[in-house]
């Protein structure tokens, strides 16, 4: 059993040590996953204290998931989803909520004008994708998720999925002529 289940049953049995290391352990994780979803800072940070709180209060009917980071995950975005949708007061959950696909580098590479350059051009081949396109590629390749695990986070069926990731690496493929330019894509994400 890995150290995060360990510390979840801790937890469930009263251990606030293994709350609170539960807490440092994946709120940063947390927090970068819910800026995917809307740039509202206090947003992503209510949720994840709500989600916390939940957790907390509710710990001795709290089960074992099997995975500790795609439960908290899927937690947050269904948290995350469901107060977006209360300020918009839209219908469709899922479809609506735009997955933006951030991403983080040192501040130092920001200053190089050849870095800037490159970046544009994977934001470009990014912005090709649907929501749902960036999403997976994101749970795949920067969180490197199992197929399972994502299966789990976008309620897809393993074959549904699979079209998915497939659909999305062709669509890249093929808007991106010169393979330099797909392995630098490549090395962007991870």
């Amino acid at each position: 059993m890995d150290v995060s289940r360990i510390k979840w049953q801790e937890f469930m049995s009263g251990n606030d040590d293994a709350y609170s290391w539960t807490y440092t352990t994946y709120v940063k994780g947390l927090y970068q996953y819910g800026l995917c979803f809307t740039s509202d800072t206090e947003l992503v940070k209510d949720c994840i204290q709500d989600l916390f709180t939940y957790l907390y209060r509710n710990r001795v009917q709290l089960v074992l998931p099997d995975n500790i980071k795609v439960y908290l995950f899927t937690a947050l975005k269904n948290n995350l989803i469901k107060k977006i949708h209360r300020e918009t007061l839209t219908e469709d959950l899922i479809e609506d909520v735009p997955f933006a696909l951030e991403l983080t580098v040192e501040e130092q590479f920001i200053q190089q004008e050849q870095y800037k350059d490159e970046r544009r051009q994977v934001e470009r081949i990014l912005s090709l994708l649907t929501s749902r396109q960036r999403e997976i590629i994101y749970y795949r390749f920067i969180q490197e998720m199992s197929m399972d695990e994502i299966c789990t986070l976008m309620n897809l069926n393993y074959q549904s999925a699979q079209n998915l990731i497939q659909r999305s690496l062709k669509k890249i493929r093929s808007s991106v002529g010169d393979m330099r330019l797909l392995l630098l894509f490549l090395s962007f994400i991870r």
